[in-house]
């Protein structure tokens, strides 16, 4: 037989495509101090700084922007809360070359923050700044008069890096707007060519009183108009709800007679029972009935309560407390205020002690309640033991009965005659 040879196998080409492998990619370490996203205002100028400054209620030390043309501005952090998961995609507005070379290069800068909080900057009042300096010691609060450029040397005092923004030997624009705030809560008197000022506390709080007109002229911010304006005016209901109760009498060994007088009697007694009922709640019900309401209307009070809301929120926002003090006797004075809070604090009262009557008759609803379900709590629990005490006796019963008597109730007993019938007597024969 010939021998044969087999070809040698073609060599396989090797798959030039790439690995579809899937690759996994490290996330870089977190930096101790990450970015912060910061919404600035529009032409600010290029000499704006974000500056430390204490804050001018609570002396803690805190970030502002400072701008030598516009003024301040203070951070308001905005943020989802926590159980609102939310994300945040900001990329910068790229022209058409931009994009194609950042597609080109493959690589584009970006960074995933954990806490995606936006400080947004808000104006704020240069005079705010300014009340420390202005006040000094409180003691002597509106005897010292000073310059324009001693009162902003005190406030650089308090923060260095405000000192490489604002100059008080050369005035410019920032230094022109806070000495116009220092003219509208200072009184001045004329020493040469020069003012000099010392803080009034009445102007101070005409010009707060002004300030929280303006904020309350759209209405305050929903989550503070809830809170503190429409809870507080909140009037409550007063009402009693009553359930309809009738009293059942039942017996099993009494007679048809007896039956119907107990169902008289008890029928008596619910009629009884429910009259008293009816009167007493009747009674209780106009005792605390919704009196006319002559302390005021219900817009009016809105309104000064808004205006009262908007006052304690900039004080205790931005005065500190020892000002805040002094301020206060002078809040309640109409004189100084032109604003009557009197009639706000009698509707506040009023709505008060409607509170404390809705309470008082909640509770006495509640007692009422509790009672009743007791009561009937006692009624299920007196019938759930006659009915165990019947089967039980019952029980008994059947155990006493002897096997004859048992087998003899099985006997099939249609159509004979009773024993009794053996021994009646006989008829009389005729």
């Amino acid at each position: 037989m010939a021998k044969t040879r087999s070809k040698p196998a073609a060599a396989t080409k090797k798959d030039e495509r790439g690995s579809t492998k899937p690759t996994t990619k490290r996330i870089d370490a977190s930096v101790p101090n990450p970015p912060h996203v910061f919404v600035l205002p529009k032409e600010t100028s290029s000499e704006a700084r974000i500056v430390t400054i204490p804050d001018p209620a609570t002396d803690i030390p805190s970030r502002y922007l400072v701008c030598p043309n516009k003024g301040f501005y203070e951070f308001t952090k905005v943020g989802a809360p926590k159980r609102e998961q939310r994300s945040w995609l900001l990329a910068p507005d790229r022209n058409q070359d931009g994009t194609e070379q950042a597609q080109e290069d493959g690589k584009d800068a970006g960074y995933v923050l954990q806490a995606p909080n936006m400080l947004v900057a808000t104006p704020v009042d240069p005079l705010c700044m300014l009340l420390p300096s202005l006040a000094g010691d409180v003691e002597s609060l509106g005897q010292e008069y000073l310059a324009p450029s001693d009162y902003l040397a005190k406030l650089t005092e308090h923060s260095k890096q405000l000192a490489h923004i604002i100059h008080p030997n050369q005035p410019g624009p920032l230094e022109k707007i806070m000495e116009s705030r220092m003219e509208a809560v200072c009184d001045y008197m004329d020493v040469g060519d020069e003012k000099m000022y010392a803080l009034s506390l009445p102007k101070l709080v005409k010009e707060l009183v002004s300030k929280a007109r303006k904020m309350t002229q759209k209405g305050l911010p929903a989550s503070m108009e809830d809170k503190f304006v429409k809870r507080a005016l909140d009037v409550p209901v007063l009402s009693i709800k009553r359930e309809e109760s009738s009293i059942s009498i039942a017996a099993d060994d009494a007679t048809p007679g007896a039956e119907s007088e107990s169902a008289s009697e008890a029928q008596s007694q619910a009629t009884d029972a429910s009259v008293t009922t009816v009167t007493s709640v009747s009674t209780a019900a106009t005792s605390v009935a919704l009196p006319e309401d002559t302390t005021l209307p219900p817009s009016q009070a809105v309104e000064l309560l808004r205006l009262r809301v908007a006052l304690d929120f900039m004080l205790a926002s931005y005065v500190a407390p020892a000002i805040r003090s002094k301020i206060q006797p002078l809040l309640k004075d109409e004189t100084v205020t032109s604003i009557d809070f009197s009639p706000l604090d009698k509707h506040l009262e009023h709505v008060a002690s409607l509170k404390k009557q809705a309470q008082a008759l909640r509770s006495l609803s509640d007692n009422i309640s509790h009672k009743r379900s007791a009561v009937d709590d006692e009624e299920a629990l007196d019938k759930a033991e006659a009915k165990k005490r019947k089967k039980e006796e019952e029980d008994a019963r059947k155990k006493n009965t002897s096997h004859g008597v048992k087998q003899l109730a099985k006997v099939n007993t249609t159509g004979m005659k009773k024993m009794s019938s053996f021994f009646t007597k006989a008829a009389a024969k005729k």
